[in-house]
C-alpha cells in the first residue's frame, strides 16, 4: 500500500511517500480502508519530537480516521487504544487507559491506504458524513469532553483561547448550542473576522484579555494559559487541554485560593464523547470547519501550513 511514512524525528523532510506492506490485523482487530484522515496538531508535535511518539521507525501518523470495512460498512475509528479492563476504562475514561495509547502515535495511523485497529474502536457512520467525521474524530471528541468536564452552564459567558484550530472551532459551536456568550482570544488579527463569522460574540487579542468571566477554556498553554486563568471571577472554572506552547503556565496560588477557582485538565475524551459529537454532525447541528483537503502524497504541504499557523479549522487527507 501507499503511505506517508515518518522516518524519524525532525522537519517535514522526515515524511516520505512510499510503498509499505499492508497491515495484517490481529485476532481482535479489523482492517480499515482509509477514506479520509484528519491532520491534527498532535501529528506535528510528534514529528517534531515535542510529544512522545513511536519507539521505532518507520511510523505512520494520523489519529482521525474515517474508512470502510471489507463488508462495505463505513466507520469512524475512536483514536485512543484501550484495554477495557483497567480502573480508568471501567470508569468511562478509555482515553486514559493504564495500558493504552493512541492510533497514529503508539500504533500506525491513517496516513496510509489501510490501517489495522481494534474492533472495539469502530463506530458505524453514514457514508455521507465520512469526510466531516474525519475532521472531528479527535478534535471533536476533545472539544466535547472539554465543555462537559467544565460543566459549563447554559447562557454562561465563556472565554476561549486558541479557538481557530480544529478543537477550538468545535468548542465555539458546542457553546453556542448552549446559548453561551463566547469571547474568543487570538494572537492573529487576521482571524478576528473568521471567529466572528463562526459565532464568537466578541473577539479580543490575547494581550487584552481583561474581562472577568465565570468559565474559560484554554487550548494554547504557556503564557496564554497564565493570562486566561487571571480572567476568572469567584468560583470560576478553568478547563484546558493546552499543550502547544513550550513555556510553563504560571498560577498565582493566592489568587486561585481567594477566588476558589476550579482548575481542570482535560485529556481527550471517551467513546461517548465521540458518539455524541458524531450524532450532532449527522444532524447538521455541528459543522466542522474544513480548511483544505490534501491528497495523501501532499501531506508535507499540510504540515508546512500548520507550522506556519496559516490554518483556520481542519485540514484533511483524502486517501
Amino acid at each position: 500500500m501507499k503511505a506517508m511514512v515518518m522516518t524519524g524525528v525532525g522537519g517535514v523532510n522526515k515524511l516520505e511517500y512510499r510503498s509499505v506492506d499492508n497491515p495484517v490485523p490481529k485476532k481482535d482487530e479489523a482492517l480499515v480502508k482509509v477514506l479520509y484522515c484528519g491532520i491534527n496538531h498532535l501529528d506535528l508535535l510528534i514529528r517534531l519530537g515535542k510529544r512522545s511518539g513511536p519507539k521505532q521507525f518507520p511510523h505512520i501518523l494520523g489519529s482521525e480516521i474515517a474508512g470502510e470495512l471489507s463488508s462495505g460498512e463505513i466507520v469512524a475509528v475512536y483514536p485512543w487504544i484501550f484495554c477495557g479492563k483497567c480502573e480508568q476504562c471501567k470508569s468511562g475514561n478509555e482515553q486514559m487507559c493504564n495500558s493504552g495509547g493512541t492510533v497514529g502515535r503508539n500504533a500506525w495511523g491513517g496516513y496510509a491506504e489501510y490501517v489495522a485497529v481494534p474492533k472495539r474502536n469502530l463506530i458505524t457512520i453514514s457514508k455521507q458524513i465520512a469526510q466531516k467525521a474525519s475532521a472531528i474524530i479527535l478534535a471533536g471528541t476533545t472539544a466535547h469532553h472539554l465543555v462537559r468536564r467544565g460543566n459549563i452552564q447554559d447562557k454562561a459567558t465563556v472565554l476561549v483561547t486558541g479557538a481557530t484550530g480544529g478543537v477550538g472551532t468545535l468548542v465555539i459551536q458546542l457553546l453556542k448550542l448552549k446559548k453561551c456568550t463566547v469571547i474568543c482570544a487570538t494572537s492573529h488579527e487576521k482571524k478576528i473576522s473568521l471567529l466572528r463569522k463562526l459565532g464568537a460574540d466578541r473577539v479580543v487579542l490575547v494581550e487584552r484579555m481583561v474581562e472577568e468571566v465565570n468559565y474559560a477554556i484554554d487550548l494554547v498553554g504557556g503564557d496564554t494559559w497564565s493570562k486566561a486563568v487571571q480572567t476568572l471571577g469567584k468560583n470560576g472554572t478553568f478547563t484546558f487541554c493546552s499543550t502547544s506552547k513550550e513555556e510553563i503556565g504560571r498560577l498565582d496560588i493566592g489568587n486561585a485560593f481567594a477566588k476558589q477557582l476550579n482548575i481542570l485538565g482535560s485529556t481527550g475524551g471517551n467513546r461517548e464523547d465521540l458518539q455524541a459529537v458524531l450524532q450532532l454532525v449527522q444532524k447538521g447541528v455541528i459543522k466542522p470547519v474544513i480548511n483544505a483537503v490534501f491528497s495523501l502524497e501532499d501531506a508535507k504541504k499540510a504540515h508546512e501550513r500548520m507550522e506556519k499557523q496559516e490554518v483556520f479549522g481542519k485540514m484533511l487527507l483524502k486517501v
